[in-house]
């Protein structure tokens, strides 16, 4: 009897390994099936399932890669070189009440040099921000002989106009500015800027300010007042630009000299042109 049940359950171990097993060979896996009345035979290849979840994953990251290919920085230099221009209140802002003094333009300049970094966002639009040293010269044609100039800036020095040389204001600034950029023509590649126009505003602050003057004996005489000369600015900027070349026109909304002080101010406008690499 006891042998009876031994053989009994040998048989059910049997029967059940014969009804499935599986055997791997390498890289390859055979299942074998004991059904009723067939054997099936199943081979599954490990190396090809595995070679189809990594083309998968790597077609998937290709795809988000070649989507978001027009998100990209760039920074670059940033070299610019404007002319300040005479003009009596243009543009859309209310005129000084009482003007502005007259400068020789073409001797009245301003030169940036800096940084320039760009975010593009999509194909046609980007942020672009500034950060560079600015410098402003305005040659002056007749404001040392207004009394309040006289009395404010030159400590009532009168300078008479036949031994005057050269009459300046300068301001040396750290500029900070932020611009949209809207492509015509869109970049092809990170360092190609496209056809654009850029829209911001900038910020100067003065760190150096005075107003010279050069006689034709050779002396010169640098006069200071922080509370007449106004220690930060701010301009509207307009660009257009073609790849590493544009031409700018910025208008300053605020005042160069206190009011309080000297209610008379410099012109607002400069245009030139900028590069950056």
């Amino acid at each position: 009897m006891k042998k009876l049940v031994i053989l009994c359950i040998m048989a059910c171990i049997s029967a059940s390994v014969i009804a499935q097993r599986n055997v791997r060979i390498g890289n390859m896996e055979i299942i074998v099936r004991q059904q009723e009345k067939d054997t099936t035979l199943q081979n599954n290849n490990l190396d090809s399932s595995h070679q189809q979840s990594n083309e998968s994953e790597n077609n998937s990251y290709t795809k988000s890669k070649a989507k978001n290919t027009y998100r990209y920085n760039n920074t670059s230099g940033l070299l610019g070189f404007g002319v300040i221009l005479q003009d009596n209140g243009i543009g859309f802002f209310p005129d000084r009440e009482n003007g502005y003094y007259e400068i020789l333009g073409g001797n009245s300049i301003n030169i940036d040099c800096g940084t320039m970094s760009r975010q593009q966002l999509t194909r046609w639009f980007a942020l672009v921000g500034t950060l560079n040293y600015s410098f402003y010269n305005y040659k002056l044609y007749d404001a040392y002989k207004d009394p309040v100039f006289i009395e404010k800036v030159l400590r009532n020095t009168v300078y008479d106009a036949d031994i005057l040389d050269k009459h300046v204001y300068r301001s040396h600034n750290v500029a900070v500015g932020a611009y949209a950029r809207f492509y015509l023509a869109k970049p092809k590649r990170h360092d190609n800027d496209g056809v654009f126009i850029d829209l911001g505003i900038q910020g100067d602050a003065g760190f150096s300010r005075y107003c010279k003057i050069k006689t034709q004996l050779g002396e010169k005489q640098f006069f200071r007042n922080d509370y007449a000369f106004n220690p930060y600015t701010a301009s509207y900027i307009a660009r257009v630009g073609l790849g590493s070349f544009s031409v700018f026109a910025r208008y300053r909304f605020t005042d160069t000299f206190n009011p309080k002080s000297l209610p008379v101010d410099l012109p607002r406008l400069t245009v030139g042109v900028s590069f950056h690499d």
